[in-house]
């Protein structure tokens, strides 16, 4: 955690029944502010103050709990090389759609047509400890979260909360400035995103060197690929 900042259940709570109630939370992520919601309204209100492509999927808020129901991993045992990278940087995997995911059925059409893609979902994993104390309370009611970074599209990553765009701040339902985030860099590089369905990588941010030696290791000695 940033120094100076320590997470308040009282506002963990707080931020979680807004979005509980409809509504749309900007809430800093070890990776920079990002924008949560779960409901069809906050997450059309996220496309809109974003500019954000309707193309372009939001990705859910995950643990190794979300994992183990909303995804169908290519091979169990990549849910162990998740649980021990997640340990030591903030990622995002895509997995294939599990059908019965308790998760993923309570969302409205709209919102899981725009969390999903070509039968995929993208996760966040080891997000901070404010957003995972969110996740623990969404667990014990089946209640997902869903996620994009919290600025005007095109933009870049915001790791200050002086740095949000206006649009965005007067947009959501909920704020918190929390200070700078954990992973802050001039490169403006965003969340590492590795597509685990056939090993490629979305998206190189973020502790890459460090993942994609992580998975080669284990692809080669455990999985044998």
């Amino acid at each position: 955690m940033t120094v100076g900042f320590t997470v308040d259940m009282k506002e963990v709570e707080k931020a979680y029944n807004v979005i509980k109630d409809g509504g749309l939370a900007l809430i800093k992520g070890d990776i920079g502010y990002g924008l949560i919601g779960h409901s069809e309204e906050s997450i059309r209100k996220m496309y809109e103050i974003k500019g954000r492509p309707a193309s372009n999927p939001c990705i859910t808020v995950g643990s190794p709990e979300v994992i183990a129901d909303v995804a169908k991993l290519k091979d169990p045992r990549l849910m162990d090389w998740m649980m021990d990278i997640s340990q030591h940087t903030t990622l995002a995997v895509v997995n294939e759609i599990n059908p019965n995911s308790k998760l993923l059925a309570g969302l409205s059409e709209y919102v899981l047509s725009q969390c999903t893609k070509d039968g995929t979902i993208a996760s966040f994993l080891h997000t901070g400890e404010f957003i995972e104390e969110m996740v623990k309370l969404g667990l014990k009611e089946d209640f997902l979260l869903v996620a994009s970074s919290g600025n005007v599209s095109a933009h870049g990553n915001n790791y200050r909360f002086e740095d949000v765009q206006p649009e965005i701040v007067n947009g959501v339902d909920y704020y918190l400035d929390m200070g700078v985030a954990k992973y802050a860099n001039e490169a403006k590089l965003a969340t590492t995103i590795v597509n685990l369905t056939n090993f490629t990588y979305k998206r190189q941010g973020v502790n890459h060197d460090m993942i994609h030696a992580s998975l080669t290791k284990f692809k080669e000695e455990v999985l044998h690929v």
